[in-house]
């Protein structure tokens, strides 16, 4: 079972693991510590109930009436079982609950895996941003679902 908190300072080493063993290109520490700070940032963890290890994590950041999610890393080994879906499912109740009009997002346009899982959420494509991945100069798939 898999349960979702919000992240502690004393997450950020685990946080990180995960990052860099997720993206290319990975957020530093120093930028997880930054978007505990935000009173508009979420970062959230999901860890196994019996193991208490942090699995995954969720970053959004909530706007105005809008949420916009910054980032959603699981662990290679523990992908494809539900915990990516749990974590987005949980920001969207969040969003729900707090009367938020629509979430946006942007994605790798190669990241077939993370489009499909937000499809499956209904999102849906609304454009591109070119080049906006510095590290390979990949596009990235803008993606919307209104609330």
């Amino acid at each position: 079972m898999w349960l979702v908190f919000p992240a502690q300072k004393a997450d950020i080493e685990e946080i990180h693991s995960i990052e860099e063993e997720c993206f290319p290109t990975p957020w530093s520490k120093d930028s997880f510590h930054a978007e505990l700070s935000h009173s508009y940032s979420h970062l959230w963890i999901a860890k196994s109930s019996k193991t208490d290890s942090i699995v995954g994590f969720i970053c959004f950041w909530v706007l105005w009436d809008e949420m916009h999610i910054l980032n959603v890393a699981v662990r290679k080994k523990f992908q494809g079982k539900g915990i990516g879906s749990l974590l987005l499912k949980k920001a969207i109740q969040y969003a729900i609950k707090k009367g938020l009009k629509w979430i946006g997002l942007e994605v790798r346009e190669t990241n077939i895996k993370a489009i499909r899982l937000y499809e499956k959420f209904g999102f849906q494509k609304q454009g591109r941003r070119p080049r906006y991945y510095y590290d390979t100069g990949e596009d990235a798939i803008l993606m919307t679902l209104k609330l």
